[in-house]
Order: structure tokens, then sequence, then C-alpha cells
């Protein structure tokens, strides 16, 4: 699908998630306050924190004198991530939307580049870039580059996600903000963002996978993707999520009836191999289907099955 964006100098919104992390914000704040694209909307939101994490927003931004437009909102009440990912977009005037987590900090030139690659890519609706993952204390830990090529950007479709090739990095992910025209806002129960955006994205056209760095991805205890957090998650209501897009893709024409019986095949695969991961995340132990669904399932490397394997046996000991 051909995208209509005005990629002369189209106007972008910079929205940065916040909730109950004020030991990291400041340098989130900071990190998005440094982006040099010109024009660029930046809505700081607070999905009702008790701690510090508005004020210290507050504080960073009443001493900025840079050009772009910022705002600092709060949530009367606590959201969660979903309706307060709505909440922003419903108020936001880019045509594309970069997406920032209150505990990573955005490179300079993180929207810069994704608002190059998608004007280069007019069928892409997406861009995701790489990045360094870092600790708690600030200190680069690993890095994680998801392009094919390293040295060069590469494009991911619908089929990379059927045949289980495809990545996804949602802590540098900038989109058409015709995901949210065409799909609606995501449902209020959904966990994540992540792998509903990257679902829509590749309905709707191509995502961009870029080798260069645009953010510091912070890993620790309370990340959302940690394994606490993946142990207490609904996961279930994903794919409800994954079924409301895949309904009104069909409905739109977006898809026809073959694609629509592949993705649904996929999402009965994936779902599984989560409840699989997340049993053995929670210390439980795998039954001998859940190992030859590992076994089998090209979703899990050598690696991971070895690990798992051997995890399992130790269990059964």
């Amino acid at each position: 699908m051909i995208q209509d964006t005005d990629c002369k100098h189209p106007v972008v919104t910079f929205a940065l998630f916040a909730f109950n992390q004020e030991k990291y914000i400041r340098d989130a704040v900071l990190g998005a306050l440094s982006q040099t694209y010109e024009p660029l909307e930046i809505i700081l939101s607070d999905d009702c924190s008790t701690d510090r994490s508005f004020e210290i927003m507050q504080d960073v931004v009443s001493s900025y004198e840079g050009n772009h437009r910022v705002s600092v909102r709060r949530n009367r009440q606590n959201l969660g991530l979903a309706a307060h990912i709505n909440s922003v977009l419903m108020d936001s005037n880019g045509q594309i939307v970069v997406l920032a987590a209150g505990d990573d900090v955005s490179l300079p030139e993180r929207t810069a580049e994704s608002v190059e690659l998608l004007c280069k890519n007019p069928t892409a609706t997406s861009v995701l870039m790489s990045g360094d993952v870092i600790n708690e204390d600030g200190r680069v830990v690993s890095e994680k580059i998801i392009s094919k090529n390293k040295n060069a950007e590469s494009v991911q479709c619908l089929n990379d996600l059927l045949s289980w090739t495809h990545v996804t990095f949602g802590a540098c992910r900038a989109f058409r903000k015709e995901l949210f025209k065409v799909f609606g806002p995501l449902r209020e129960d959904c966990p994540t963002e992540d792998t509903p955006l990257l679902l829509r994205s590749l309905i709707m056209g191509d995502n961009i996978l870029s080798p260069k760095k645009g953010v510091l991805y912070r890993r620790h205890d309370n990340n959302l993707s940690g394994v606490e957090s993946l142990i207490s998650m609904k996961i279930e209501k994903i794919y409800d999520q994954y079924e409301s897009d895949l309904s009104k893709a069909a409905e739109l024409g977006l898809l026809n009836f073959s694609e629509v019986k592949s993705i649904r095949s996929w999402m009965k695969s994936d779902l599984r191999a989560r409840i699989v991961s997340l049993r053995s995340l929670s210390g439980s132990r795998l039954s001998l289907s859940d190992c030859f669904f590992i076994f089998r399932h090209p979703k899990f490397d050598i690696k991971q099955t070895l690990l798992l394997f051997f995890k399992n046996m130790k269990l059964v000991k």
C-alpha cells in the first residue's frame, strides 16, 4: 500500500510514555529533547505515576530552550499501556509517530533517520532501528542489531512473519500514523503494543530494518519484557488484538482469504510457543508434548531448544 505522507517536511510526533520510572526518566526526556529532526512535536506523557516521574519531566522541560514543540501531560488515573498509547495518539498531530519508553534513551538522530527511511521507502509502514543494550546504571552490556545486513537496511514483509524469520524491536520503532487510522485504537486489555504494531505494519506494507543505532535500550528487573512481567502478562489478550486487526484487514480487503488463513495458523502456533516459553520461565515442568513442540517449532533455535530441554530435565530430576 502506497503511503500518503508528505515527505518534504512531515510533522512527526515523538511520544514518550512514562510510569513509575523516576530513576530513568530524566535521561529519557533529555534524549527526546536532543532529537535533531524538525518539525517535531514532543509529547511527554505520564500514566498517573505514584513516584516523581511527572515532576521530573516538568523540571527538565522547564529549562528547555530549543525549537521543538513540547507538551507534558499526566493521566488523571492509570490507564494501562494500550489505553495510554491510544490517548496520546488521539492528541498527536504527526504523520509519523516515534514511540519511546521512559526507561530508554533515544539517540539524537533517531527521528531523523527513521523519517528518512520512511520517505525513501513509500511502501514501508514502519521503521525499526538497532540499539545498544544498557543496564540499570547506563552501562552498555550488549547490542541489538536487527537488520539482516549489518552494513545496510533490509526489508521485512508479511512472508517473513509467516515463515518465522521476522524480528521486532519495539524500543526503536517509528511508524506511519495510518496504522491507527486504518485499524483504530488498540484494545484496552492488550498488554503490549509491540507485536500488534508489527502485525499491523506488515499487513499494510513493509518494515525497514536499520543497522544504525537509535536507542539505548535499558534492561532491568521492572521491564515490561522482564521475566516477572512476562509471566504475569495475559498473553491471550494479545491474540484477541491480532484477531480484531485481522478481521478489520479482511473487511477492508487488505488481505485475501489465503493470507487470512495463513496468519491465523501463525497466530495459533505463536500462542502455543509463548505459552511453552512462559511455562519454562515460571519453573514449570514441560510435558512431553511441549518438548516435541519445541524441537519442531521454527521459533526456537538450537540454543533455545537445548536450554529449555536441559532446564526441563533438571526439573524432572
